[in-house]
């Protein structure tokens, strides 16, 4: 051994047992599968008593909000009481709580336990219809857990008397059918690596080991044969030398060797003709070291180097040299560093591509490109401009075009509804009821009426086209502020209250207390919740409107849901679009159009504050419009 080669480790265990180890590995093989049959056992069992639980919590909320409708509507309070004791008793049950319709406390019992409860039911007490109150369970499974963790206490006993048994059994049967083989076998290797290959293990009647014997009697014969390859090798090596060396002298490109300092060991005769020189004996003369000054730029040559030195390998080092006449080419170095067998770096091996060519092609692209990327940003800045003046045009042609509309809209509604007004109490009462008269009358009464119905939706129509003018082209004023939403809310639905008086529409608002605030404008949140639930209103025959809002996932979400026609699906991904209208069907012929923009402005405000707004629906079941935004930290 030689005194530099690292000394082999002893390992730790240097006298196992094969009949130890196998013992071992079933002990932990039947450990795992019993442990793991033993968790399923229990993650099962536990299933089961959890869906038992909330089998019976469902039941027994349902039973107590069933049983106190009655008493909490007749305010019978003692009865309530009486009622929510008994329930006490239950081993289930750890906390009871009765609400009034007014949120007052009407009964409330607590376990004390020492642990929380396991989990709650909550369930609305209702009456004919009516919520008049609610009440809230919570349950423990402390004495099923109890329960649980006995009989796997039970099950760990079995397992591990279990496993003592099969222990004795199995280190008994190794002592029969494995020691003796092995005890035969290893004498059997003894006499072979002595040189005798004869020896047929006789005594071993195991099938796997006398295909070990076999193999060590082939031992020979394959020694023989791989010093037949060796010789086959060492004449294969010395004809790649023979080749590898007409490469070297025949490459187009320059090969080289060279010290880590830089000094050149070998060069082929490509290299000598890159540099300009006639032999490779005189470029080897003048050119002694690539630290010579051959690079235009020194620095470059550091910097090779390093490279090398660092990663081992470098890859298109590309830089610029001097020939012998005093012309400058482009090269492109690939080198690798040589280490010897204790591990320094030798030498540096590389080749050396003349890319003079394809540097002079590189720069005229480059002059070309920068050609093209100026006429292309001269072209951008044109279209910029250009946009920018169609912004500027379409802002004016609006404001010009609404002004223009709004005088004569404002005349026309006005003298509408005062010749509606003037005729109604000049000429109606001139004429009979039955008359012919009296029809055209209301005819024309009803006319005047579609002229204001029609004048008023342009009216908003401009507007909301204004609007969302403003939005796209950020001249909005935005009055943001801290908005406490459970105020906007209950404005918004008062807004719509006197709309919904005029319909068989019920108008339900579920918002929790107490939502996170946001920063917005109010005036424009205002604009959203009233859109939204003039929508819900106008496509909803008969129901009711519910306004919900809630916290979730540190955001606010509203929604605004119907019980009317539903939007087809073909629509909903288009709704939010301008000027787009809903398929209806029959039932809704008569129901007022609206601008098409509502909808799309709800959308452009609420995605200005990082918002998200989206619809979901179902023909014939109604329609729910959700949106999202973040709550102030």
């Amino acid at each position: 051994m030689r005194a530099d080669q690292p000394k082999r480790t002893r390992p730790l265990l240097t006298s196992r047992s094969i009949s130890r180890d196998l013992t071992l590995s079933l002990v932990v093989i039947v450990m795992i599968i019993a442990t793991a049959m033993g968790g399923y056992i229990y993650w099962q069992q536990s299933q089961d008593m959890w869906k038992t639980a909330e089998e019976k919590g469902e039941d027994t909320i349902t039973s107590v909000a069933e049983i106190l409708a009655v008493p909490i509507w007749n305010l019978d309070y003692d009865n309530a009481r009486l009622i929510g004791s008994v329930y006490t008793h239950d081993d289930m049950v750890q906390g009871i709580r009765i609400y009034g319709s007014r949120n007052e406390v009407v009964f409330a019992h607590e376990k004390f336990s020492g642990a929380p409860a396991d989990f709650s039911k909550i369930r609305s007490i209702v009456f004919e219809g009516r919520t008049i109150g609610r009440a809230e369970i919570d349950f423990t499974l402390a004495k099923e857990k109890k329960r649980l963790d006995e009989q796997m206490f039970v099950s760990i006993i079995i397992i591990v008397v279990a496993i003592s048994v099969i222990l004795a059994i199995t280190g008994l049967l190794l002592r029969v059918f494995l020691n003796k083989p092995l005890m035969v076998l290893q004498s059997g290797i003894a006499r072979v690596a002595k040189g005798d290959f004869s020896y047929d293990f006789g005594e071993v009647y195991h099938a796997e080991l006398q295909e070990i014997a076999k193999r060590f009697r082939r031992m020979s014969i394959e020694i023989e044969g791989r010093e037949n390859k060796l010789q086959t090798m060492n004449k294969t090596l010395q004809e790649a030398e023979e080749k590898y060396r007409g490469i070297f002298e025949n490459a187009i490109e320059g090969i080289f060797q060279a010290t880590p300092d830089g000094v050149l060991r070998r060069a082929n005769p490509a290299m000598a003709r890159i540099f300009g020189y006639d032999s490779l004996d005189e470029f080897l003369s003048n050119v002694r070291s690539l630290n010579s000054r051959i690079m235009v730029n020194p620095e470059n040559m550091k910097g090779f180097t390093d490279l090398v030195r660092e990663k081992g390998e470098v890859k298109r080092f590309e830089a610029e040299y001097y020939r012998r006449d005093g012309k400058t080419i482009w090269g492109s170095l690939n080198a690798r560093a040589i280490y010897g067998d204790d591990g320094n770096f030798v030498f540096v091996e590389g080749i050396l591509e003349d890319i003079t060519d394809r540097k002079k092609a590189e720069q005229d692209l480059a002059d070309l490109n920068r050609h093209l990327e100026q006429l292309v940003r001269e072209r951008t800045e044109d279209l910029v401009n250009k946009a920018r003046e169609l912004d500027e045009m379409k802002s004016a042609f609006l404001s010009s075009v609404s002004h223009e509309l709004r005088t004569p809209l404002t005349s026309i509604l006005g003298f509408a509804k005062l010749l509606n007004k003037e005729f109604t109490r000049n000429f109606l009462p001139l004429v009979s009821p039955d008359s012919s008269l009296a029809r055209k009358g209301k005819r024309i009464r009803e006319n005047l009426a579609i002229i204001s119905h029609e004048g008023e939706r342009l009216t908003r129509l401009i507007n909301d086209v204004l609007d969302l003018n403003k939005i796209e082209s950020g001249s909005m004023g935005w009055r943001d502020e801290k908005l406490d939403m459970n105020e906007v809310i209950e404005v918004a639905a008062n807004s719509v209250s006197g709309m919904f008086a005029q319909t068989s529409l019920e108008l339900l608002t579920e918002v929790e207390p107490n939502l996170p605030a946001i920063f917005a404008d109010r005036d424009r949140m205002q604009q959203v919740l009233i859109n939204l639930l003039n929508n819900a209103s106008k496509f909803t025959e008969a129901g009711h409107v519910t306004i919900r809002a809630f916290p979730r996932f540190g955001q606010l979400r509203v929604e605004v849901v119907d019980t009317g026609t539903g939007i087809h699906p073909e629509d909903q991904s288009q709704i939010f679009e301008k000027f787009h209208q809903t398929h209806t069907d029959d039932t809704m012929v008569n129901k007022p159009k609206g601008t098409g923009l509502g909808l799309t402005i709800c959308r452009e405000i609420i995605e200005h504050y990082g918002g998200r707004i989206w619809v979901e629906s179902e023909v014939g079941v109604g329609s729910t419009f959700i949106f999202t935004l973040p709550a102030m930290q």
